[in-house]
């Protein structure tokens, strides 16, 4: 059974992996460049120079939006699915993990609006011509689910000292979501990057995690 659950526990963090790697993919196209230019006609000429890139960034930041939550859902699915008579003794981490599968989806939808909008009409991107509550619904949802999922992985209980999973991926996405919406509150926007930097982190320690052959794993045995 464990050795199962570890596959999916490591098929979990892949695909939370594979999600933000194709976010910050898109990141860090020579296009991104337009998100900190301030003057909108500079901003509109780095577009029209290349919408094919645009283009092409806009998808990798979509699809990224979309499989980092499928990956915490995979990670929900396993949770402690080895325990008690048909799965009803659940960790007590398992409602919050669901609750930021829920959350990081809600966010997902809302950037993808975002995202319709900035590929359909650039120029009144660029021109900042659209509206602004897609984008803060995506990054408080997102942040959200971040704290969600934190908490999750704290509340895990470690039957011994090779059970469950390292603790500084809970305090890196709860953390990580405070000091976020800080800066979110104060300064109105931040770059949604972060966000997949600590998705990323959090799905190697996953893929780390499942791979080590112990007999105690999300509280279940051999």
């Amino acid at each position: 059974m464990n050795r199962r659950i570890r596959g999916g526990i490591r098929a979990a963090g892949a695909v939370m992996v594979a999600g933000s790697a194709s976010f910050l993919t898109g990141a860090f196209m020579p296009v991104s460049r337009v998100y900190v230019e301030r003057e909108p006609q500079r901003k509109l000429e780095i577009l029209l120079a290349d919408p094919v890139q645009w283009r092409a960034e806009l998808a990798f930041l979509g699809a990224g939006t979309i499989v980092l939550p499928v990956g915490v859902a995979m990670l929900a699915r396993h949770w402690g699915e080895d325990r008690g008579l048909h799965g009803l003794d659940r960790p007590p981490g398992r409602r919050l993990a669901v609750a930021g599968t829920v959350l990081l989806a809600a966010g997902a939808g809302a950037f993808l609006v975002d995202l319709s909008a900035r590929f359909n009409d650039p120029e009144g991107f660029a021109l900042g011509h659209q509206p602004l509550w897609p984008f803060h619904a995506y990054m408080w949802s997102s942040l959200a689910g971040m704290a969600a999922l934190g908490g999750a992985l704290l509340r895990e209980k470690r039957r011994d000292s090779g059970s469950g999973i390292p603790r500084w991926p809970g305090w890196l996405n709860l953390g990580g979501a405070a000091a976020f919406a800080g800066v979110l509150a104060g300064t109105g926007d931040i770059p949604p990057l972060f966000v997949y930097l600590v998705g990323f982190a959090t799905g190697a320690a996953l893929i780390l995690r499942g791979r080590e052959n112990r007999s105690h794993i999300f509280g279940g045995s051999e």
